[in-house]
């Protein structure tokens, strides 16, 4: 179990989890009692995380029912056999070998202070800075304390550090003690440094950097419990960063300098305070500021998840197709000319051909929508905005469950009803029927009225002057337009997204079970491979179990962009 506790947070705890306490009778007498970490940690890092009570952050975290269920979870059990936790694993091994104590639970436990701050300077390396702010007296039995003649002694002005070399893996442990400072790291350099830096020796700290400086005057007064600032221009470009980043979302990350993020955390909620520079001018639209703001007020509140953006006319209309029409077909185009001739070895057909059908007209998916009537009508009203509700619901049979949608997009311009009604029609018509039958509009008096096609296929409508309404599900629609949500008071957001994690998860492992039961089992390769909806995902949505839901607000302004996540906590 100590073991397995150091790879559960990834690089970053790995490096703080390289942190113990020892006592150094040769450290300067003159380091004052506290002072801004920042200050002490020398230049070049690509990423700092700073804490302000890592010894409560620890004790909670190894007491959650979080901790323990993640451990047995199957997302661990795949987490456990990917490329990066045995590289990890590897420097797991280096890193014990040159210290000469394993930094398990207990090691950690006994390092972890209150004030405390890591740098990490090299990814792929795991090139990294451990300063705590914790008594001398905390040291003196530890264990490294205990192997302190294992290391060799180096001076730095007035201090004096110790460092090790494990000659097979090339791995460096350096460490010190100045005051009630520990310092940790896998340079010598990097404790040399910090040593000068607490002696007040003119050495240029991580704060004096321009990047550093601008991030930390443009991020809140008050610091989170947690806080982690980025320089994204050069982390970015890293191969490793493009390797493990989990969201592979690696050309927008390089759209940035660098970033901040301070985690606040007050009961049963936690708020994530992010801000991020743009390289070069601002990209923020130019749209009205209060145009998402009055769609989120349509949100229902009993909705599973929903999202409110900033579009254009195309995105519009590519949403409207995926997650309403979908998917939407062309008209097979007729050839006007003669077919060419492939000259083969003389097989005219084989097995596969045998699932083709004969009895009915191929139907093609077209390459874009740009010259449907939809998109001319989206085009015509000039969408601006848009809003998606979604939950899972059961049918009416109580057996199977469905993700119906309803999206509402707001335009500059009021849109035309009939001409709408059209173009949905004419979207629809070459999947669904060879006429129009099943394609008529009726009127429903229900919910201020809208309009739903007379066939098998669900399908809503209705206008409000430059507000567009559609839904695949009557009832969802009805909610969406009777909904006035007064909690939603936002002031000039660019997107807001929100999922209700309590409501949909129980849902959500049932729809996935039953899809896995129907669908042919992974090639297990000789060991077991949990399915990844039913069993892998499932099993993280069981470990965050006590999460009731997350909510997510953009906002940008100038070259800035603010992002606030919160996390909404059961008991």
């Amino acid at each position: 179990m100590k073991r397995r506790w150091f790879y559960i947070m990834g690089v970053i705890t790995i490096s703080m989890a390289a942190a113990w306490s020892l006592y150094q009778p040769f450290a300067s007498k003159s380091v004052p009692p506290s002072r801004p970490l920042d200050q002490v940690v020398p230049e070049g890092a690509l990423l700092y995380l700073e804490t302000k009570d890592f010894s409560r952050l620890l004790q909670e975290w190894d007491r959650s029912p979080e901790k323990a269920k993640w451990l047995e979870s199957e997302t661990y059990n795949v987490f456990s056999e990917s490329h990066l936790f045995l590289r990890l694993g590897r420097f797991y091994k280096h890193f014990a070998t040159a210290a000469g104590v394993p930094p398990d639970t207990a090691f950690i436990a006994d390092a972890a202070g209150r004030e405390s701050a890591l740098a990490l300077y090299d990814i792929g390396k795991l090139e990294f800075l451990y300063i705590t702010h914790l008594p001398s007296s905390s040291f003196l039995n530890s264990d490294l304390w205990q192997s302190r003649n294992k290391f060799q002694p180096r001076s730095a002005g007035s201090a004096t550090f110790f460092t090790r070399k494990d000659e097979d893996s090339g791995q460096v442990v350096a460490f010190a003690v100045a005051g009630d400072y520990l310092l940790l790291a896998t340079r010598e350099d990097l404790v040399a440094k910090a040593l000068q830096l607490l002696d007040n020796q003119p050495v240029r700290s991580i704060q004096q950097e321009e990047w550093f400086a601008k991030v930390v005057a443009g991020a809140p007064a008050s610091s989170g419990d947690l806080r982690m600032v980025l320089n994204l221009e050069k982390i970015a470009v890293t191969p490793h960063f493009r390797s493990y980043w989990i969201q592979q979302n690696i050309t927008d990350m390089q759209g940035y300098t660098s970033a901040v993020s301070d985690l606040y955390r007050q009961g049963r909620v936690y708020r994530e305070e992010r801000i991020l520079w743009r390289k070069g001018d601002s990209n923020a639209d130019s749209k009205p500021a209060e145009i998402v703001d009055n769609l989120l007020r349509m949100v229902p509140g009993d909705s599973g998840f929903y999202q409110a953006t900033l579009t254009d006319p195309q995105l519009a209309t590519n949403v409207v197709e995926q997650k309403i029409l979908a998917p939407p077909f062309a008209v097979t185009q007729t050839q006007n000319q003669a077919p060419q001739v492939a000259l083969t070895n003389g097989e005219t057909g084989s097995e596969a051909d045998l699932e083709i059908r004969i009895d009915a007209a191929p139907v093609h998916s077209p390459k874009d929508n740009s010259s449907s009537e939809l998109r001319r009508q989206f085009e015509k009203a000039n969408a601006q905005a848009y809003l998606v509700v979604q939950g899972t619901r059961r049918n009416s049979d109580n057996v199977l469950m469905t993700v119906p949608t309803a999206m509402v997009i707001e335009a500059s311009q009021d849109w035309d009803l009939p001409a709408l009604q059209q173009a949905v029609q004419g979207e629809l018509s070459p999947s669904l029927t060879a006429s129009t039958l099943g394609l008529a509009w009726r009127e429903v008096n229900q919910a201020g009225g809208y309009f739903e096609l007379d066939g098998l296929h669900p399908l809503q409508l209705a206008v409000r002057g430059r507000l567009l309404y559609i839904s695949n599900q009557a009832e969802m629609l009805s909610a969406v337009l009777q909904a006035r949500n007064t909690s939603a008071e936002q002031q000039g957001v660019h997107y807001a997204a929100g999922f209700n994690h309590q409501r949909e998860r129980q849902n959500f492992y049932e729809v996935t079970d039953t899809i896995d039961k129907a669908a042919p089992a992974p090639p297990t390769y000789g060991r077991k491979e949990p399915r990844f909806f039913s069993q892998n995902i499932t099993s993280f949505s069981r470990t965050l179990a006590r999460l009731e839901s997350e909510k997510v607000v953009v906002r940008e302004v100038e070259n800035k962009v603010f992002q606030t996540v919160t996390y909404q906590w059961s008991e």
